[in-house]
């Protein structure tokens, strides 16, 4: 993207329509999260399909501790996609190249920790989290390269972000579709053409979002954008780096969420039901992302327009393309619960096929589970809102309660309702903290 072009969408954030901005954000970055859900998936069907209940509990075990690499990417990208869109809706573009420098070399070093260490203690970690027999060598085998190959994740995660914020949501989309492609190809090639079990899931997860994150990285080594990356803005500041974690931590905490409460529920059900609730626990949790990603693209669809337009003093539109995102997320979870209700079989055979053992324990979880749908939409939008404008306080609050929250319910309702409490454990953490957000957005002091 050369100058004046990046001129012109900047103009664009602060002129046109909000709700015009809205779809044209949203939509493709829709379609991405979309996409990139697709990685886990059809991870789901595939080894839900060829290697069984072993198999699928293998890796709600495992996938929680590697999606820590999601967590920090997330945290790098959103936290530098902020800081990059509210310096240039100031006018200080060398301060935005900085940033995005620094963002690629926090990439970088978090890359090489989480290798070692995680290649180090990934067999440990499983064995505290309760894991023996087959379910412990499978869930080892997929941690395992998940750690091996962790700098793709991290930097899918960031990049996507950052190159959606510069303008280019439609391209981000095409790579994702790309990516998404390749990973149910090479999900049928080293699950079903070559046995590789859980390890090739895990590969075939890796090697796409190498693709995806590497598409989008070139892009800033490019002439087409004026936030190109030089070896000068990847030194290190300290001060852009605190910045950096202190506006990305909810998208960390958010991002860190989904593994805690995976593993908290893993663990719950292991300890008051048994590895067919943790099978079951997969089918609902497969379920469940679909609309969290649907939920999440309209966070990050919208977090351009916030930002961009805080940085340039238009509260005005900031609290339209809040209004709008909110109406949207409860117009999406009404969907989900029509769907999930209605027709809860049609959801288990997509991933687990005809299973007479799972089907009706997984359909009962649905039953029990789903209520709380509408809340966990509205806490993704609202800490992305917070933390888009800069109020990185309230949105770390948000989503550091809920994981302090989350964790005392699940096991007081374990211990007071067996499995059902497991069940509903969540929506209840979430209807109370979505009243917490109301409150905390009526205190906040915007003005037009």
């Amino acid at each position: 993207m050369t100058a004046i072009s990046h001129s012109a969408t900047d103009q664009r954030l602060l002129q046109e329509p909000i709700a015009k901005l809205f779809w044209r954000y949203t939509i493709p970055t829709i379609a991405s999260m979309l996409v990139t859900g697709v990685y886990v998936t059809i991870d789901g069907i595939f080894v839900g399909h060829y290697l069984g209940e072993t198999g699928l509990a293998g890796m709600m075990l495992a996938y929680p501790v590697g999606a820590i690499l999601y967590a920090v990417g997330a945290m790098i990208g959103m936290g530098s996609a902020a800081l990059v869109s509210i310096n240039l809706g100031q006018g200080n573009v060398a301060k935005a190249r900085k940033l995005l420098g620094n963002a690629f070399s926090l990439c970088l070093l978090a890359g090489a920790f989480f290798a070692l260490v995680g290649g180090i203690f990934s067999r440990d970690i499983l064995i505290a989290l309760g894991a023996e027999g087959e379910i412990l060598e499978n869930a080892n085998e997929y941690l395992f390269w998940y750690f091996a190959l962790c700098h793709f994740p991290i930097i899918s995660m960031a990049f996507t972000t950052l190159l959606r914020n510069d303008g280019r949501p439609s391209m981000v989309t095409f790579v994702l579709i790309l990516g998404g492609v390749l990973n149910t190809f090479l999900d049928w090639l080293f699950i079903v053409v070559f046995p590789f079990g859980l390890a090739g899931a895990a590969i075939a997860t890796m090697l796409s979002q190498a693709v995806t994150g590497l598409l989008c990285l070139q892009h800033f080594f490019g002439a087409r954008t004026q936030l190109k990356i030089n070896l000068e803005q990847m030194k290190l500041k300290l001060d852009n780096c605190v910045n950096i974690a202190r506006v990305g931590l909810p998208s960390f905490l958010m991002n860190l969420y989904l593994s805690i409460v995976l593993t908290l529920h893993n663990t719950a059900f292991l300890w008051v039901g048994g590895p067919l609730h943790v099978a079951a626990y997969g089918v609902v949790s497969y379920t469940e992302a679909f609309f969290y990603l649907i939920f999440e693209g309209i966070a990050l669809g919208t977090q351009p327009i916030y930002s961009f337009n805080a940085g340039a003093g238009r509260f005005d539109r900031v609290k339209q393309a809040r209004n709008i995102a909110f109406g949207m997320t409860l117009l999406t979870a009404a969907f989900g619960l029509v769907l999930i209700y209605s027709r809860p079989e049609w959801l288990v055979y997509l991933f687990a096929g005809d299973n007479p053992g799972l089907t009706p324990v997984a359909i009962e979880g649905m039953r029990w589970y789903f209520w709380g749908l509408p809340m966990e939409g509205l806490i993704l939008v609202g800490a992305s809102f917070f933390q888009a404008i800069n109020c990185s306080k309230q949105a770390s609050i948000l989503t550091g309660a809920k994981l302090i929250l989350i964790a005392a319910i699940i096991y007081c309702f374990a211990w007071a309702f067996g499995v059902i409490g497991v069940w509903v454990s969540l929506a209840t953490c979430s209807t109370m903290l979505v009243i917490w957000m109301f409150i905390a957005m009526g205190q906040l002091k915007i003005k037009s």
